[in-house]
């Protein structure tokens, strides 16, 4: 019966994905890459947190508390909810200075403001080499979906078919068939974790609050959240917030999903909304609460939430959990390698050959994704345990656009010379790097770096007439566009 529901779901989110594919401009970068600017609210919301809660958050929240406990909640609310913060204020901004630059990715906003083919490719190199592992991470957290739910479908097949199943989302629709497939996903993701806490809640004499209960009596540690210095990581948790925080939506399918609006005002409002999609977080919690005291002594951390599906409900519950599960993860994967083939099409492959067509550049970005896939599909079989280090160093690596986003908003004597310099001190420390001084994270020392390089360069080097045009011409635009929004609030 799981395999029978897990079948179906796929076929479904197939049938959505030929649903999105009319009125899809299958030969244009600009409708592949974001929908041709067209994304009213409904769809926003949905592509914006499939780029958020993923398979990831159905496995290592739950896994995170069923390790190390309450501390989690300190790191993983702390940041999100910052960054929505964050997310209220930058993303319009980027929105906007992408209409300028008629933007596609974010090397063409970064690019464009500095006016640097040499600093687009740059931009482009590290959103390539540093997000490739997030699509292992995604095969790896589905392949561990499917072996401990034991559907019928073993890990070198779910990484071969996720593969091919995002590949054939974006070939059809591009990013609109991530959007409508969204949907899909997220209705069965949330009912899925709303099923399993209420499931674990009724199992446990006195409910939720039972639950607890004995997790206090039996180890009150895990409720518990380290208040203690360096020693016990709290430096490195407040410095990794911050971190995060400003990092959370540049990463490059989020800056898609961003750039994906029809208006500024529709991503002011989804910040806002976005929080209430963490409903599900309070039954993640139960559930991990109650595989904490009622199914003691897991293989792995991750399996405390598919520990308590396979103990508490039927079969074709866990096959919706399978491929809600499976979902999240294709999702991921799909705008992942669409951000990716775009960066390499448009930011590299259109300036090495500039009389490309847009077709061309078209089939350049599917080869491009077909070879991130394959690429990730190979990472996740062969050298899984690379992926933790990866996908740290990969957060870290996109992250240090966050100095050239923000100077180019905001500092008018930024040059070109100073991002670029900037980007290299802070990307080349990463790897330089074999320690961190007072326990901070080592991407936010990273991230100083860069931002002390491009001051320190930008002061040193001429700006050029036409990079102050651009400046003065986003600000101009910005004060406008808030102003007619205002008279029109």
């Amino acid at each position: 019966m799981a395999m029978l529901v897990f079948v179906i779901i796929m076929l479904a989110s197939l049938g959505l994905a030929l649903l999105a594919r009319r009125g899809a401009i299958t030969n244009s970068m600009d409708d592949m890459m974001k929908a041709s600017g067209s994304f009213g609210p409904f769809l926003l919301f949905f592509i914006s947190v499939g780029e958020i809660y993923t398979v990831g958050t159905l496995l290592g929240a739950p896994g995170s508390i069923y390790s190390k406990g309450a501390n989690y909640g300190v790191w993983f609310f702390g940041y999100i909810l910052l960054a929505y913060v964050v997310g209220y204020f930058l993303n319009p901004a980027v929105w906007r200075m992408g209409q300028l630059a008629k933007a596609v990715t974010v090397a063409d906003i970064i690019g464009w403001r500095f006016n640097s083919k040499t600093l687009q490719i740059l931009v482009a190199v590290i959103g390539i080499v540093f997000y490739i592992p997030s699509i292992q991470f995604q095969i790896t957290g589905m392949g561990i979906v499917f072996h401990y739910l034991d559907i019928g479908i073993g890990f070198e097949s779910a990484a071969i078919l996720g593969a091919v199943v995002a590949f054939a989302y974006i070939s059809l629709a591009g990013i609109r068939a991530s959007a409508y497939v969204s949907v899909l996903k997220d209705a069965l993701l949330i009912m899925a974790v709303v099923v399993i806490g209420v499931a674990a809640a009724n199992a446990m004499p006195g409910g939720a609050e039972g639950i607890f209960r004995m997790v206090s009596a039996k180890m009150p540690e895990m409720l518990t959240v380290t208040t203690e210095p360096i020693t016990a990581g709290a430096t490195f948790t407040i410095s990794t917030i911050l971190f995060q925080m400003l990092g959370f939506y540049l990463s490059p399918p989020n800056l898609q999903a961003t750039m994906s609006s029809e208006n500024a005002k529709n991503l002011r409002r989804n910040a806002i909304l976005m929080p209430l999609y963490m409903i599900m977080f309070p039954f993640l919690i139960i559930a991990a609460y109650y595989s904490l005291v009622a199914i003691p002594g897991l293989e792995k951390a991750d399996y405390a939430l598919l520990a308590v599906a396979v103990k508490l409900l039927p079969g074709w519950m866990v096959g919706l959990l399978a491929g809600g599960a499976a979902l999240t993860a294709i999702l991921f994967m799909a705008v992942a390698a669409l951000s990716i083939s775009g960066l390499f099409s448009k930011n590299i492959l259109a300036i090495v050959k500039p009389d490309f067509s847009e077709n061309q550049l078209v089939w350049g970005a599917r080869v491009m994704m077909a070879a991130s896939l394959t690429l990730g599909v190979l990472l996740a079989i062969y050298s899984p345990n690379l992926v933790a280090n990866l996908l740290a160093m990969g957060y870290f690596g996109f992250t240090q656009t966050v100095v050239a986003i923000m100077f180019g908003f905001f500092w008018k004597g930024s040059t070109k010379w100073g991002i670029f310099a900037g980007l290299l001190a802070g990307v080349g420390s990463l790897f330089l790097m074999t320690s961190v001084p007072y326990g901070l994270n080592k991407g936010c020392v990273a991230l100083v770096i860069n931002l002390v390089v491009a001051i320190i360069v930008s002061l040193l080097t001429k700006q050029d007439s036409e990079v102050i045009k651009r400046f003065e011409a986003y600000r101009t635009t910005k004060l406008k566009t808030t102003l007619v929004e205002d008279i029109n609030q």
